[in-house]
């Protein structure tokens, strides 16, 4: 049997929206013949594991889930065809490797973050119709914000997404947005009014804070390209050039309002835009096939609708946050073999609270569906006029007085 590799699909010309998904493609595309291996268009509610990428080995039944265990799992159980040169290599190469993915983990991703999630005008122009491409209905409502929230947390301590993120309190703080250049700005709604002057004046105030912004960007994406530029990378391993083409490949590969990211690149860095160009057109050249798997019963209305729920439930406060990690941890369980009677017991208790949270969130989204007017029409309300006394004019003042 074939192996199954559950990645996001494909986005931006690429084909996958995700790092580790898109090097794991790309390894795979390199090191087995399309006959010993499938892609599978998923999202992490549709695997046990619950993140991809995630890999199926169906004769021993085995999951394995991120892209260093991937790499590990396929090198000690190759298929058939596998041919990784780099398989064997000395510990010094092994212990570089090693190193590498560590730094694109901790400082390529979180800048990838604020690329592609933080900032409001790219998420909303590129990131997420893409999620809304690859995702059935109607998990595209409550999938890619998730997504955006991990991601977001994952860029929070370099302390620049404020700025990017123009829409994160618009509500609390009474603010507007309109659109500047292809994207948006941030306007306080005491500027929506008073004179011409002030409102120029509140703009480009905001594009100022924006032009400050995108001077701490291009020093953040600095401190991470000067280490990446400086290797070699052609002469690597064939697992870390991988790794290293699915970060860069996100990094200017999209089209964003905001490129800041791939304009620092092709100005400063032109050997890392020549090794993505170059990696993309070896690896996946115009006309190349990859095998996806047709989708199949795993895609059916009541599969997705069971992951929608679980994903409405992920977001009820504090119940929510419980329920999410019992739900993954008792899918890991499942993953492993082992599930004693105790966590059977208290599942069966969460299990049993999670359906009634779901049916009473399908019950109120259902109510208020049925209460909302439909789509693009007014709300207009009619009301039979009270006759009186004075509504009939002078000579019904005079009796009413």
């Amino acid at each position: 049997m074939v192996l199954q590799l559950h990645v996001w699909g494909p986005a931006f010309g690429l084909p996958s929206l995700d790092a580790e998904c898109l090097a794991a493609i790309a390894y795979l595309a390199q090191t087995a013949d399309p006959a010993d291996y499938q892609l599978i268009q998923s999202s992490p509610s549709a695997v046990p594991t619950q993140h991809l990428p995630a890999l199926h080995d169906p004769s021993t039944s085995t999951w394995t889930s991120g892209y260093t265990p991937i790499l590990t799992y396929l090198q000690t159980h190759p298929p058939p065809t596998f041919r990784d040169p780099s398989a064997s290599t000395a510990a010094a190469a092994a212990a570089d490797s090693t190193a590498y993915t560590a730094f694109l983990t901790a400082h390529a991703a979180p800048l990838l973050a604020l690329s592609l999630y933080v900032s409001s005008a790219n998420y909303a122009a590129a990131t997420r119709p893409a999620y809304s491409a690859v995702l059935p209905l109607p998990l595209p409502w409550t999938e890619p914000p998730a997504a955006r929230a991990a991601m977001a947390r994952r860029a929070a301590h370099l302390g620049v997404s404020d700025a990017l993120d123009a829409d994160a309190h618009a509500d609390a703080h009474g603010v507007r947005r309109v659109a500047e250049d292809g994207g948006w700005v941030t306007v306080p709604a005491a500027l929506g009014g008073g004179s011409r002057k002030k409102r120029v004046g509140g703009v480009q105030g905001m594009l100022r804070a924006e032009q400050k912004a995108r001077i701490r960007l291009e020093g953040l994406a600095e401190e991470v390209l000067d280490v990446l530029g400086e290797v070699e990378w052609e002469g690597k391993g064939c697992g870390i050039r991988c790794l290293v083409f699915g970060y860069l490949a996100l990094m200017v590969m999209p089209e964003v309002p905001r490129p800041w990211l791939r304009e620092v690149t092709q100005a400063r860095y032109q050997g890392l835009w020549e090794f993505v160009v170059g990696f993309k057109r070896e690896v996946f050249p115009e006309g190349r096939t990859l095998p996806w798997a047709q989708e199949k019963a795993a895609c059916s209305a009541v599969a997705v609708g069971m992951r929608f729920v679980r994903g409405v439930l992920g977001e009820v406060p504090l119940v929510g946050e419980l329920w999410s990690r019992w739900w993954t941890a008792r899918k890991m369980s499942q993953v492993l073999g082992g599930q004693g009677t105790q966590t059977r017991s208290g599942g069966d208790l969460l299990l049993l609270l999670g359906a009634g949270l779901g049916l009473a969130a399908v019950s109120a989204g259902a109510f208020f569906y049925r209460s909302l007017p439909p789509f693009g029409e007014a709300v207009q309300v009619w009301r039979k006029p009270v006759v009186t006394l004075s509504s009939l004019g002078a000579a019904g003042a005079l009796f009413s007085g």
